[in-house]
Formats: C-alpha cells, sequence, structure tokens
C-alpha cells in the first residue's frame, strides 16, 4: 500500500473507531460517568509511553516546545472534552445511536456561531444556507423522535448540548493543536479529562469499581473509540487536508447507525434517515465554509 492511501485507511480506521463507541455504551450497564471515567484514565495510561516516547526525540524533529500557557489552555479543553462526551454516553440511555450520533455532529454549527458573536466574523450566505439545511434536518429527526417516545427528545436535547461542549473544546484548544503534535496534545487533553471525571464520580458518589463486563466495555472504548479513533483522526490532521478529514466525518453518524443495526439490532427509521441526509447535507457545507475561514473543526469527542 503507498504512504498516500496507508493515510487514507487509518483516517477510515480512525473514524470507525469513533462510530463504534454508540453501541459499547449501549452495551453497557454501569452508570454512565463510572464508564467514562474508567475509559479514559484507561486511555491516558495508554497515551502516556507513546507520548513519552515521541517526546525524546522531539529535539531531532525541531517541533514546537509545549510551553505553561500551552498546558493550561490544554487542561481546560480537556474539561470541555470531559462534559461532552458524559454528555453524549448519558444522552444515549434516552435516544437512538443514530440520533445521538447525528446531534453530537453539529459543532460545526456551533463553531460558526461563536465565532460570529465571540470573534466577530460575519457568516457568509453559504454558511447561513448550510445552518438553516442542517436545522430543517435536525426539526425531522427530534420531531419523529418526540412522537415516537417523548424521552428519545430529551436524549436528542442532550446529545445537542454535548455538541455545544464539544465546540467549546475545539475553539479552546485549536491554537495548541496547530503548532503541538496530536500525542503531547491528546496525553494533556486526556488527563485534565479523566481528573475531571473521577471529581464527578467522586462528587455524584457514583460507584468507583466496575464488573467486569463493564471494565471490558470501558477498554474497548479506550482503545476503539479513543485511541484508534480520536488520536488517529487527530494525527490525520498532520498528514491529510483539513477539508478531507472534516468531511469524513459526515460518514460518523451513518457508521454508527449502520453499527447499531448490526450489532444491537436497533432500527433505522425512516424520518431518522430523511432527516438525517438532511442535517448532514447542511453540517457538511458549515463545515466545507468553517474550512474556507480557517475554523477549526475537525476532531469529534465520542
Amino acid at each position: 500500500m503507498t504512504r498516500p492511501l496507508a493515510r487514507y485507511a487509518l483516517l477510515a480506521l480512525g473514524i470507525a473507531g469513533l462510530s463504534a463507541a454508540g453501541v459499547f455504551y449501549k452495551l453497557s450497564a454501569a452508570p454512565v460517568v463510572a464508564i467514562v471515567a474508567y475509559r479514559m484514565l484507561i486511555a491516558s495510561l495508554l497515551t502516556a509511553p507513546l507520548a513519552l516516547a515521541r517526546g525524546a526525540i522531539a529535539p531531532r524533529q525541531g517541533r514546537a516546545p509545549f510551553g505553561r500557557s500551552d498546558l493550561a489552555v490544554s487542561a481546560a479543553a480537556g474539561a470541555f472534552f470531559a462534559i461532552d462526551i458524559l454528555l453524549w454516553a448519558s444522552s444515549l440511555r434516552f435516544t437512538s445511536v443514530a440520533s445521538a450520533s447525528l446531534f453530537v455532529s453539529t459543532d460545526p454549527i456551533f463553531v460558526a456561531v461563536f465565532a460570529w458573536l465571540l470573534f466577530r466574523e460575519r457568516p457568509t450566505g453559504v454558511l447561513v444556507a448550510g445552518i438553516g439545511v442542517g436545522i430543517a434536518g435536525m426539526v425531522v429527526v427530534a420531531g419523529n423522535d418526540f412522537r415516537v417516545a417523548g424521552h428519545a427528545a430529551i436524549g436528542d436535547g442532550i446529545a445537542l448540548l454535548a455538541s455545544l461542549l464539544e465546540s467549546g473544546y475545539l475553539l479552546v484548544g485549536r491554537h495548541v493543536r496547530q503548532r503541538v503534535d496530536a500525542l503531547r496534545y491528546t496525553l494533556v487533553l486526556y488527563t485534565s479529562c479523566t481528573l475531571v471525571l473521577w471529581l464527578i464520580v467522586l462528587a455524584t458518589r457514583s460507584p468507583a469499581t466496575l464488573q467486569p463486563h463493564d471494565l471490558l466495555i470501558a477498554l474497548a472504548l479506550a482503545v476503539v473509540a479513543t485511541l484508534l479513533g480520536h488520536t488517529i483522526v487527530s494525527q490525520s490532521l498532520g498528514h491529510l487536508p483539513a477539508a478531507v478529514v472534516a468531511a469524513s466525518f459526515l460518514a460518523q453518524p451513518m457508521l454508527a447507525a449502520l453499527f447499531a443495526l448490526w450489532f444491537i439490532r436497533q432500527p433505522i427509521p425512516l424520518a431518522t434517515v430523511v432527516g438525517g441526509l438532511i442535517a448532514l447535507a447542511g453540517i457538511g457545507i458549515v463545515a466545507y465554509a468553517n474550512e474556507r475561514r480557517g475554523l477549526d473543526t475537525s476532531t469529534q469527542a465520542v
């Protein structure tokens, strides 16, 4: 396999890893915060030796230094990341994998809105049109979920809130990620995220131990969704055009829905398919407009 093909194959593997997270959460029985906390603890422990090994040869590679301000910003991004994945995992207790994956993928819309409100970056006509199309598709999906089961619409709302937190994580950490390699950045991100999650475990007095079944689920989430998913996709940003990586995320909700259909026999309603395709078209337009303006929306956190 040639090197370009290998890079695209790694990106595809990363997107598939991210897409599998919803199925693993659906198979777990422990409290959500405990599953997520163990997932990130394991991911941090597995990432540390890789990042430290890369750090030993950093001077020869001439990589950017990781200063105190970078550490603080990355830690803050990790706090946003912790609440993001906790909310998204919680949404799956109410709604389907397909719906939750769609709503959590709306972060390009939030990034565009925040860029307008906080940085005074006026939206283009294309961007506004994309936001409108995306919202229309989500209304179709949420309306069907509410008609079928009211609690499903609650899950959709929680996933949408997770996407809002994900946008904060992207905006906070994007300047560090543009200079610092993925492994060093994700090590600090994962460590900060882990600390926040375990503080939540203690504050809510959730069980600090897991049954063997749930511990295996947490391990699978750490390896498949975090290391093979999140970390590989972040690494791909250094080797592939950002537009390609951003566009690849449009496959994630569809893959997640298919995985749920295949592995846990969760059906995909026709309204979810139609509304989802409309929403993904709008999200794709917004992601394209964001990429042209230099806004980083290329890292999913599930």
